[in-house]
């Protein structure tokens, strides 16, 4: 089935006019976020970079997803090292021809480690 299906009366929007309308995560582990973006139905691709930020400030994840034809986007983020200890940030940025159009930021913790 298309995403085209679940338009549900919205028109598509040239990819100036995009908007970042909702971003889930869950972080399953020390390693692994899984993350959903939702754009604005749009009419030609669009850039989406996605990037995890510890709390040093330090970027931990990143990725970029080029020609992106799709609104509903779902993706496994793999940190380069295992996350430390407080709150990381997912920004989820929308790009077309190297303009920002969408920004979004969610913060997030990284479940506790378990001891055996």
């Amino acid at each position: 089935m298309s995403q085209r299906t679940f338009l549900q009366g919205q028109r598509p929007v040239p990819p100036e006019e995009i908007e970042i309308t909702g971003v889930g995560l869950n972080a399953l582990d020390r390693h692994r976020v899984d993350v959903a973006v939702d754009l604005t139905p749009f009419l030609e691709p669009v850039r989406v970079e996605m990037v995890i930020v510890a709390p040093e400030d330090k970027e931990v994840c990143s990725t970029s997803i080029v020609h992106n034809r799709d609104w509903m986007i779902d993706k496994m983020l793999h940190l380069k090292r295992d996350a430390g200890p407080g709150e990381h940030v997912l920004h989820v940025g929308d790009f077309h021809e190297d303009e920002l159009v969408a920004h979004a930021a969610r913060r997030f913790v990284f479940p506790a480690v378990e001891e055996s």
